[in-house]
């Protein structure tokens, strides 16, 4: 009797081990949830939940003056590293998940973010995206509109507990969007190169040359790409000399259009000029 009620206890442990797996693997590889959202709207819905991590992108003396309460100070320019001459490359896996984890952010957290600039919201969404956690929201009125509604501020700095992502599933995710220039090259004949640059570039040969336009009315956005015959049909290789730039499209196209394939060549058109391949001026 003893020895039954132990393998139906081993059994059950088993059980529920594997449908714990199960529900993480799929929380890892669905879509995250992702919106605008306002201030007041947030602290109504999120800013109670304990998987709620808030992430002030602004200067970090504007944080030590004052902050939405719990919220931690990010800097933007932490997701990128200088490598073989290319600027702001996109950090390599390894880094950039440290980087989130750092800030306490895990594959189960729901991610609310604010800054001066949208850009630097876009991009910080962009990144975190790949990884898939819960959630991400953008304050759409940022810390103006959540002091005007009168919601908690605070001087004091927060500390959080270090967030998690899996090593090996990171990898698989950011390889499937970040890419070098051996997969770009290899895979370059089913994709549609488009430069993304606020100023005239050199572009790689067949590409089409687009500005980060972004626009909180979706159609606007919308009309713009498909004037650019960048369809939601088409596999898409974005580059630039800023992936800054670049990450701003990603996320337009990727996030906010829902666009299926869109990838990122990290190394942009600095690597393709450093190994002589060919460019249109």
């Amino acid at each position: 009797m003893k020895y039954l009620v132990f393998v139906l206890l081993a059994f059950f442990v088993l059980f529920f081990s594997l449908l714990s797996k199960s529900n993480s693997i799929n929380i890892l590889y669905d879509q995250p949830k992702f919106s605008f959202i306002n201030s007041k709207d947030f602290y109504e819905t999120y800013y109670n939940d304990r998987n709620t991590v808030i992430v002030d992108l602004r200067d970090y003396h504007k944080y030590r003056k004052n902050h939405v309460d719990k919220a931690i100070s990010f800097d933007v320019n932490n997701l990128f590293e200088t490598y073989l001459g290319v600027p702001r490359k996109i950090k390599r896996v390894e880094g950039l998940i440290y980087t989130f984890q750092d800030a306490g952010i895990g594959t189960f957290n729901n991610v609310v973010v604010y800054s001066d600039k949208v850009e630097d919201s876009m991009v910080f969404a962009s990144l975190l995206f790949i990884f898939k956690p819960r959630g991400i929201f953008i304050i759409k009125d940022g810390y103006e509109g959540w002091v005007k509604n009168g919601l908690p501020v605070s001087k004091k700095i927060s500390y959080v507990e270090r967030g998690y992502f899996s090593p090996k599933i990171s990898k698989t995710l950011y390889d499937s969007v970040v890419w070098d220039l051996n997969k770009v090259l290899e895979k370059m004949n089913n994709y549609l190169f488009v430069g993304v640059s606020t100023e005239k570039i050199s572009l790689i040969p067949k590409s089409i040359l687009i500005k980060p336009k972004f626009d909180f009315d979706r159609y606007v956005v919308g009309s713009y790409y498909n004037s650019l015959d960048i369809s939601r049909e088409k596999n898409i290789i974005l580059y630039g000399v800023d992936n800054y730039e670049v990450l701003q499209a990603y996320f337009v196209l990727k996030i906010y259009l829902n666009y299926p394939n869109v990838v990122v060549f990290n190394g942009g058109l600095n690597e393709w000029v450093l190994n002589n391949l060919p460019v249109n001026q």
